[in-house]
């Protein structure tokens, strides 16, 4: 009765450092059902995990049952992926797997050359699996104190994620072959626990390198969005260079059309000069101030991005508010406006080049103290997204410029998320 009391009191201590694992790498939801009984479903589902497999005399075999069992559980209890999932699964559970392995061989070679043979379903197995426990414990506490990612692994690929599950994968045959050709040869263990070792520190290296990865991801991202905002910057000179030579030839144009209706009317051409007049009138509400939403930076950028859609035959249809009392300065206006209508337009040129009609629907709102700024567009084919974030075709991470603008609604508390359907792509920013 006492070696189940401690048995029971051993997966407890499993459950509680599995989730301390978790938890130091992922990410909780927070909307799930049964979040705040967590430890008890893990508790539960590791003790359903043993009595199944000593049930079936699976032996060291439930590892094939309760790697499974935790990536099913990281998938229901934690924001993440099924390679993130099936990745720390495995590498908590060869963490934990190594370290009795390692405890046992110590045992073999120090106290008893059939130590594990003769510990197993013993006090001494259950005294042994207890102190591995603890030692597996503080590798936890170690591994947390080191461990800087801070959850950002969106700079890792699929790839990345299949490439760094190898080692722990790898840890787990490993050791399967070691348990099922164990050896009273005292040299065989000693090279055993000498190779139990080494994927202790493997596993650790792992660690690291997927921390070196995210950190250098980190960098270069911060990198790209510096060029980034040298580019939007640069554009938006550019932009209203653009909007100040189209003004100027515009200018030229309603002065020559001032003079022949001063002619007009000097020759009494009343009618004529009426009807220039009224064209002239037109054309200066087309040209000159297509958008007007009371705030002269977004005019500017709206207005050009409207005249280059335009000119390449692309429809903008505007739903826009009063936005004097914008507060966001001239270039995050310019970060906004410009990354989400490029965006939207370089979509609208694959669309018309397969013949459609392409017509990008623009939303300027203002709710209370936030602006509510919607940018949908048709699109040639459906794009891929994960975390909020376009994947290309090898399931990259794209569009610098839409990062750019997640970083500045994250500056003012609010929100930024993009959508996808067959038909069109939609990106809504709230700041």
């Amino acid at each position: 009765m006492k070696s189940w009391i401690l048995s029971f009191f051993i997966m407890a201590i499993e459950s509680w450092g599995s989730l301390y694992f978790f938890d130091t790498f992922m990410e909780q939801r927070k909307k799930c059902l049964f979040q705040k009984c967590r430890y008890l479903v893990f508790y539960l589902m590791i003790l359903f995990m043993v009595l199944v497999s000593d049930r079936l005399q699976f032996g060291m075999r439930k590892l094939f049952l309760i790697t499974p069992a935790y990536t099913i559980f990281c998938l229901i209890f934690y924001r993440t992926h099924l390679k993130q999932s099936i990745f720390f699964s495995a590498l908590n559970y060869s963490l934990l797997f190594l370290l009795d392995f390692f405890i046992l061989q110590i045992g073999n070679i120090w106290v008893n050359s059939n130590f594990m043979q003769e510990a197993m379903h013993t006090w001494k197995h259950l005294f042994s699996m207890l102190f591995a426990k603890m030692v597996w414990l503080c590798m936890l506490f170690v591994l947390r104190k080191l461990w800087k990612g801070k959850n950002e692994y969106n700079g890792l690929s699929g790839k990345e994620w299949i490439k760094l599950s190898i080692m722990p994968l790898f840890t787990m045959a490993t050791l399967l072959l070691m348990v099922f050709y164990d050896s009273a040869d005292q040299k065989i263990q000693a090279i055993y626990l000498f190779v139990s070792f080494g994927l202790i520190i493997s596993n650790f290296i792992v660690v690291e390198l997927m921390q070196s990865i995210i950190e250098k991801e980190k960098l270069l991202q911060k990198g790209a969005l510096a060029s980034q905002k040298n580019e939007n910057q640069l554009a938006y000179y550019r932009d209203m260079q653009v909007i100040y030579e189209r003004q100027g030839r515009k200018m030229h144009d309603y002065k020559n059309q001032l003079q022949t209706i001063q002619i007009l009317l000097k020759k009494d051409n009343i009618q004529t000069a009426v009807a220039l007049a009224e064209q002239l009138t037109e054309s200066i509400s087309v040209e000159m101030s297509a958008v007007n939403t009371n705030h002269p930076i977004v005019n500017a950028v709206l207005n050009q991005k409207f005249h280059a859609a335009r000119e390449q035959g692309i429809s903008m249809i505007f739903k826009i508010d009063d936005m004097h009392c914008l507060r966001l300065n001239e270039e995050e206006i310019v970060v906004l406006l410009s990354n989400l209508l490029d965006n939207a337009i370089c979509a609208c040129r694959k669309v018309l080049q397969e013949g459609k009609r392409a017509v990008i629907h623009i939303k300027l709102i203002q709710d209370d103290e936030k602006v509510i700024i919607s940018v949908k567009n048709p699109i040639a084919e459906k794009i891929q997204i994960v975390d909020n974030m376009i994947l290309d075709s090898e399931g990259k991470k794209q569009g610098i410029g839409l990062i750019n603008v997640k970083t500045v609604t994250e500056k003012y508390a609010g929100s930024f998320a993009i959508s996808c359907d067959e038909e069109s792509f939609h990106a809504v920013a709230i700041v």
